[in-house]
């Protein structure tokens, strides 16, 4: 008989791989969820974003995937600007440019990589025959592509952060730039 520890080893690690993967796809998705539209007062901007903030830290892998989902998806609100002229309503919001498909799929994506993640964690371990040498390997093989289906999914959503992030950076620099050039004309 083979040393079970050896193929228990492996699995277990595959395991140890999957969960960490689907907390940092987790971690992403909560910032993520973040970008739906904001509009208002600066200060009001400001205090709504810190409480989506604080909300979305306490998100659930599912709670993140729909806010995430949400935010691509939502259509431009109605503005209701503020009647003062020295308190203007300012609108932020984020798009992602792709066809319904992209959208569709890339949701679908995201929810069946929860169903089975919940699949696994709240119970598909519990019974698991940890002692067979066979499904020890399935487990490890079909979590070898789970995996691969985790990082696609993690390097998508970095790279849209990455993005929103140098977007945040330039449109501040360029802001930045008028308001002192602005403020130098008029002393």
């Amino acid at each position: 008989m083979p040393d079970s520890t050896v193929f228990k080893d492996l699995a277990l690690r595959a395991v140890g791989r999957t969960v960490v993967n689907f907390q940092r796809l987790e971690h992403n998705l909560k910032i993520a969820g973040r970008l739906g539209p904001l509009e208002g007062v600066p200060d009001k901007i400001a205090r709504d974003f810190g409480r989506r903030a604080e909300k979305a830290s306490s998100f659930t892998l599912g709670q993140s995937i729909e806010a995430w989902l949400n935010a691509i998806n939502s259509s431009d609100a109605h503005t209701n600007p503020t009647p003062d002229l020295f308190d203007p309503t300012i609108r932020v919001s984020f798009s992602l440019e792709g066809d319904s498909e992209f959208h569709r799929a890339h949701g679908e994506a995201l929810r069946e990589l929860l169903e089975l993640r919940n699949r696994l964690i709240h119970g598909g371990l519990v019974n698991f025959a940890w002692e067979s040498q066979d499904d020890c390997d399935r487990l490890v093989a079909e979590l070898t592509e789970v995996n691969e289906a985790i990082g696609l999914q993690i390097d998508f959503v970095a790279a849209v952060l990455k993005s929103v992030k140098s977007a945040h950076e330039d449109a501040a620099g360029d802001i930045e730039r008028i308001f002192v050039e602005g403020l130098a004309d008029d002393s």
